[in-house]
């Protein structure tokens, strides 16, 4: 084994992250070999194209746990320093600052091995976290942030260098995947007579802002009957959206299909594609939605600036009488325009060769 790539977990929840690092695994020269360890149960039919992937089969309580556990923790550590021994990568790939955490220790004694860690969404590191990575030998350790926002916020945590790689997508290849727009609201099972559709993507969590998405939409929803609201994806909100959808009365015209397989083939479904998030690291739902040629109305986040900056499409975060205006302003015949304008800004085909460039190089890290 030459390359190997540490997650926290596998499953649709952890998908996301999952397809930045199948991207960048890609990168890699043909004659390494690479394997993905996730530290949690789970799958991951993604990193399966590339290479092997194996579940360690810890626990939370095992890796975060305190009291009796720790001795659980060190017996763990020395299985884990022996496989990896055994392994003997070059090159280890940490997903964020909670794989960091755990396998740092283990790994700094370990001098042939050069570490990079990734890291995909804000978060407010402990001093132990801190502390870890500032005790790494430098010159053997990279720090990589999936935007520029998210690599000044690290940095100014840590007070550590944290390049800032934005990840992209092959436009070509993602819109070879594409349905057309009648396939793909058949495959959501919407009537052939909606005069639109909204969508949104993202699993249900408060920070992705679906709630307050709802709120906005119902006043549209109701005074347009074959208007639709279609929000793909799974999560501990269902049950609150759906008590928001039944006392409304909008069952008919919003749908949670819930967590769906092949959602990148479905985005011409759309008319419109929100995204009300109140955080995020990248937002990759705004690159897919983008590349497919539907409009993105966006909270008003650096990170979103900084793909878009310039062009219109910027919605306070969780203000829903703005996201109401947004939203009827733009159905009423500024998509198309709205479209043409975030691609061009958006710049798939460039951010792909610089985000390929610029992983090419890293890989080589050694």
């Amino acid at each position: 084994m030459s390359i190997l790539n540490i997650m926290w977990s596998g499953g649709s929840a952890y998908l996301s992250t999952h397809k930045v690092h199948r991207e960048i695994l890609g990168f890699i020269q043909q004659q390494e070999l690479v394997c993905s360890w996730l530290l949690l149960p789970g799958e991951s039919s993604v990193l399966e194209e590339l290479g092997s992937v194996d579940s360690l089969g810890l626990s939370c309580q095992r890796l975060k746990g305190n009291g009796w556990r720790l001795g659980q923790r060190f017996i763990d550590h020395l299985r884990l320093r022996r496989r990896l021994l055994r392994a003997s990568p070059r090159l280890v790939i940490l997903d964020g600052i909670g794989v960091a955490r755990y396998l740092l220790p283990i790994l700094k004694k370990m001098t042939s091995i050069r570490v990079i860690v990734i890291f995909h969404g804000r978060k407010s590191m402990r001093p132990v976290e801190i502390r870890r990575l500032r005790e790494f030998p430098a010159e053997r350790l990279y720090l990589v942030a999936v935007s520029n926002t998210l690599a000044d916020d690290v940095s100014q945590q840590t007070g550590l260098p944290v390049l800032g790689a934005r990840s992209a997508l092959d436009p070509v290849q993602f819109q070879d995947q594409l349905l057309t727009r009648d396939a793909a609201r058949a495959a959501l099972g919407l009537p052939a007579d909606v005069s639109g559709v909204l969508g949104a993507v993202g699993r249900l969590v408060p920070e992705k802002g679906f709630v307050n998405l709802l709120k906005a939409v119902v006043s549209i929803l109701q005074a347009d009957a074959r208007l639709h609201l279609v929000i793909v994806g799974e999560g501990l909100m269902r049950a609150e959206l759906e008590g928001l959808i039944l006392l409304h009365g909008l069952q008919a015209q919003v749908h949670l299909p819930g967590h769906v397989a092949d959602a990148i083939a479905l985005y011409r479904a759309f008319d419109l594609v929100c995204i009300p998030s109140e955080q995020e690291g990248l937002g990759l739902v705004l690159q897919e939605a983008v590349i497919a040629g539907v409009p993105v109305l966006v909270s008003d986040l650096p990170v979103f600036r900084e793909q878009l900056d310039g062009v219109e499409g910027f919605v306070a975060a969780t203000n829903t009488d703005v996201w109401c205006i947004a939203i009827t302003q733009f159905l009423l015949g500024k998509c198309g325009y709205l479209a043409s304008r975030q691609y061009a800004r958006l710049a798939p085909e460039c951010a792909w060769i610089e985000f390929q460039n610029i992983y090419r190089k890293l890989l080589r890290f050694s």
